[in-house]
């Protein structure tokens, strides 16, 4: 994979392949129906869930979320003024990577990004007092047939990167998800996940979905209210009080 930093500074990472193992597992989603999970064998051998997460039903993008639109309201970026200057908030290193297909659909992907990923944070520093930081912007070329594939191409691709959260982003035909990512068990290093181009607003929301699975969380179904059940993930910016401890717990990861 060449990446392409902010600066314009051109880094080729290493493309060792590792062997997935893979065994597919079926689940369901709050309405019944079918969705994919899939074990798989990370690249130090241990067992790790892969989340397969459907779209949303009606994908929205907010004209003030939007930074195209005259009406774009922008990120707060003195969060710790906002949530009260919580000294104790833990750095988290992003790394935000976007492929041919969205890089070729948006002129201002950085920008957009950007946007993406600080809203998103925005619940994970208020409740949790973790701060995304981003390290830089990153072209990859995707490949793979699905969801799965493409998630796996992005590990193997990103395996050089530095500890920290992989957000990559895709328009790619073959992805067949709105959202995508492992679940850690334990710290992994790096956790990697994969949002569908669904517009800022609803890719935002798929993404604080996506990264609960990287800090550990499964899916909850009704009655629980919780961004990590299909009914909520799209319209709310809080975990349930069991996720809440797991990713307070996990704080330190990445």
């Amino acid at each position: 994979m060449r990446l392409l930093s902010r600066a314009g500074l051109c880094l080729v990472l290493s493309l060792s392949l590792f062997a997935i193992a893979q065994e597919r597992v079926q689940g369901h989603d709050h309405n019944g129906d079918q969705a994919d999970t899939w074990v798989t064998t990370d690249i130090d051998g241990k067992p790790v869930t892969v989340t397969v997460d459907p779209p949303a039903a009606n994908p929205v993008n907010h004209p003030w979320d939007d930074p195209e639109n005259p009406l774009f309201r922008g990120y707060e970026v003195d969060e710790f003024a906002k949530y009260g200057n919580q000294i104790d908030a833990v750095t988290v290193p992003v790394y935000a990577v976007a492929d041919e297909e969205y890089r070729s659909a948006h002129s201002n992907w950085q920008n957009l990004l950007y946007q993406i990923i600080e809203t998103a944070d925005n619940s994970y520093y208020r409740d949790f007092g973790i701060n995304w930081v981003i390290q830089g912007y990153y072209s990859w070329t995707s490949n793979g047939g699905n969801a799965s594939a493409i998630l796996s191409d992005l590990a193997s691709d990103g395996s050089g990167l530095p500890d920290g959260l992989v957000m990559g982003f895709s328009d790619d035909n073959n992805f067949n998800a709105g959202g995508i990512a492992y679940v850690y068990s334990s710290n992994p290093g790096t956790g990697f996940s994969v949002c569908l181009d669904q517009g800022v607003t609803s890719t935002t929301s798929a993404l604080r979905h996506e990264i609960g699975h990287n800090y550990g969380c499964f899916h909850d179904f009704d009655p629980t209210v919780c961004l990590m059940n299909y009914t909520y993930s799209y319209s709310i910016d809080y975990f349930d009080s069991a996720h809440e401890s797991l990713i307070s717990s996990h704080q330190y990861w990445f």
